[in-house]
């Protein structure tokens, strides 16, 4: 799964698969009824923490995959959100996350991230995480009408999130 492709928050793609203790797939998760993470909550004093979106309650044997929650709540009609800290040990890749420095991750967050997707350096997560191979090029020139024959160096391959997307309840423009 080349989860670039699909409509969730950059939190979802790129910290989620930080926050699990062991590592697990994203197919774990996509059997429960979880919609998408965030960084905040609009209508919560808690930024800079994972917030899990739930279409309802999600199951124990689920939350068990998961570090204890800091939080839990409903949201709004029927939904559930849980809140986590980001793990003490990849909170730099966190901040290197806001700016959209995805190649500059540790090497063990990138290794989690790959694991947690089942991605391979034929895919675009791989290229913007390793600035390797063409598929990152191929998609902008396919998706985008952009030819690129070479990033510049210092370059990112992918943008960096846009802050108002990645909070929990914040209407978007």
């Amino acid at each position: 799964m080349d989860i670039l492709r699909y409509n969730f928050t950059y939190t979802t793609k790129f910290i989620l698969p930080l926050i699990f203790k062991e590592f697990t797939n994203y197919n774990r998760l996509f059997n429960t009824s979880f919609i998408n993470a965030y960084i905040a909550d609009m209508a919560k004093n808690n930024d800079d923490k994972i917030h899990l979106l739930f279409a309802e309650y999600p199951s124990l044997t689920f939350q068990e995959l998961l570090p204890e929650s800091i939080e839990e709540y409903e949201f709004g009609d029927g939904y559930y959100v849980l809140v986590y800290d980001i793990p003490q040990e990849y909170k730099e890749d966190y901040l290197k996350f806001l700016t959209g420095d995805y190649s500059k991750f540790s090497n063990d967050a990138k290794c989690k991230i790959v694991s947690f997707w089942q991605i391979d350096n034929k895919t675009l997560l791989w290229g913007v995480l390793y600035k390797e191979g063409n598929k990152v090029k191929k998609f902008y020139k396919d998706k985008l009408n952009e030819n690129l024959d070479e990033f510049a160096p210092s370059a990112e391959w992918w943008a960096p999130p846009k802050i108002e997307q990645e909070i929990l309840g914040l209407p978007l423009k």
